[in-house]
């Protein structure tokens, strides 16, 4: 699936569901626990609706920011994601206990 046409809504209902991401170091298994939309830009002067997605990860090993391929379990491959790795907020840092907590913008 191309980049410039996924959208908020091709992840809004797959919150908890497992996707793959793969780069240079191997597979990772990641759980999504967020997708949210933006507070800025309007819809009618842009593409899309900007929009973020937040994975959770074991700790090892270690991505780091920089492009994957993103296996969606309803989507399919999606190539060219970039992915940085981000501090969890307050309210998840108890449940982050051994996770990693990753985003990927959508503008």
């Amino acid at each position: 699936m191309l980049l410039a046409e996924l959208s908020f809504d091709d992840f809004k209902d797959h919150t908890g569901r497992t996707f793959v991401v793969e780069g240079p170091g191997g597979r990772v298994e990641a759980t999504l626990v967020a997708a949210r939309l933006s507070p800025y830009g309007s819809p009618g002067l842009l593409r899309r609706h900007p929009f973020a997605i937040l994975f959770t990860a074991p700790p090892v090993p270690e991505l780091g920011a920089q492009v994957y391929n993103i296996r969606h379990p309803a989507k399919g491959l999606m190539e060219g994601v970039f992915i940085n790795p981000v501090a969890p907020a307050p309210a998840d840092v108890l449940k982050a206990q051994g996770l990693r907590f990753y985003e990927a913008v959508f503008s």
